[in-house]
């Protein structure tokens, strides 16, 4: 019964503790382009919420590339260009530099922030007509995999589908499979206890028959326990692979100044959630 406990507890240690995250290789080395017309850039930033990490390196990928070309930046320009979140491609109203955003990659910070990565095909010159072309290895985070979610929820059920960011479901799955397991295993135990008495020397034919009964019944609930267990892993198993990861936040909270009516300002917090 000790180990059981022993392992039950070590198993949630363990899926609370840090996994570390794959960054996409472009992050480190960015792609080279296909034809002369655009060039790749990469910008990251941080803030308390995820859109506006993503939003906050979008706008410096303008600024960045607008000191390339040496093109003044408004930034009330850039603020509508990234506002809009579809149509990355106005720098200033009389000149034009198309942006295309092609990947992202969010992380948590250890402080609650979030740090967003875009990557960017930009125009080699402004007022020019860009010729496009695909990239297709935006997917190499390997948090996000389909088959190490697998791996992760086949050795500590649940921890692929946190990985995912499915965080809740995957605490529950996580929290059921190790309280089946532990009940399952307490059943069986308990079983063995009585299953000793039963062959030990001098029992009573009461205490016998008291712990014959006890035995079948706590040998069949184990049983029963068990097959619940498994039937959660198999489930789990099925989640983590099928199941899309979530790339956004859904509540957030962030830091406001709050001003009464008499000016007096002081620090509060403002709970976004996104539906």
């Amino acid at each position: 019964m000790k180990h059981c406990l022993t392992l039950i507890v070590g198993v949630l240690l363990l899926s609370l503790s840090t996994t570390a995250q794959t960054k996409p290789d472009w992050i480190h080395k960015q792609p080279k382009a296909k034809n002369n017309t655009y060039r790749y850039v990469v910008e990251s930033a941080i803030a308390y919420s995820e859109n506006d990490a993503r939003n906050q390196a979008i706008a410096r990928v303008f600024q960045t590339t607008g000191n390339r070309i040496g093109q003044p930046v408004d930034m009330a320009e850039i603020n509508r260009a990234v506002q809009r979140e579809t149509d990355y491609s106005v720098i200033s109203r009389t000149f034009n530099i198309p942006i295309n955003k092609v990947c992202e990659y969010t992380e948590r910070t250890s402080n609650g922030t979030y740090r967003v990565y875009v990557l960017c095909q930009v125009a080699e010159k402004g007022n020019i007509q860009v010729q496009w072309t695909t990239y297709n290895e935006c997917n190499v985070n390997q948090e996000f995999k389909d088959g190490n979610a697998l791996l992760k929820s086949m050795f500590i059920p649940g921890l692929g589908q946190i990985g995912k960011r499915h965080y809740v479901e995957g605490t529950l799955t996580l929290i059921g499979e190790a309280g089946l397991v532990g009940a399952g295993t307490f059943c069986y135990l308990s079983a063995q206890d009585k299953l000793d008495i039963m062959h030990s020397d001098g029992v009573s034919y009461e205490d016998f028959t008291n712990s014959h009964t006890t035995y079948n019944r706590l040998r069949d609930a184990s049983y029963v326990i068990w097959g619940a267990a498994a039937g959660l892993y198999v489930f789990n198993l099925f989640r983590a692979y099928t199941m899309q990861p979530k790339y956004k936040d859904g509540i957030s909270l962030n830091p406001v100044i709050l001003q009464d009516e008499k000016a007096m300002m002081a620090p509060g917090v403002a709970m976004r959630v996104r539906f």
